[in-house]
């Protein structure tokens, strides 16, 4: 990897899991009270990279994922989107009690 992309790779990196840390805390209003985060993790994938976030919450796993190498954004834009988009994915979501338990639903 070239110097600018390993340092937006690794930004992003830090900023985001500040961003998904605070989802998980605790009593918030805005996050996912109860819910446990499993894994946060930047991939290589040779021309791209990619930010994969696995976790539970309500009885269900889930698993979200999103290119962040190249950008089409600023990084702090990149950054916010990418917890924005998850919170709203999995609270507008469906996710009723027949769903599988054990099965990994991608968002």
């Amino acid at each position: 990897m070239d110097q600018a992309r390993d340092d937006y790779v690794e930004r992003f990196r830090t900023i985001a899991r500040d961003g998904l840390d605070e989802l998980f805390v605790p009593g918030r209003r805005a996050g996912f009270a109860g819910g446990r985060l499993e894994r946060f993790a930047v991939v290589d994938r040779g021309a791209s990279v990619h930010a994969e976030t696995c976790f539970s919450f309500r009885g269900h796993h889930f698993q979200y994922e999103r290119q962040i190498w190249p950008p089409g954004f600023p990084l702090e834009i990149s950054t916010a989107l990418y917890i924005e988009h998850l919170r709203e994915r999995i609270l507008t979501g469906r996710y009723g009690p027949e769903a599988d338990p054990e099965a990994t639903i991608e968002v």
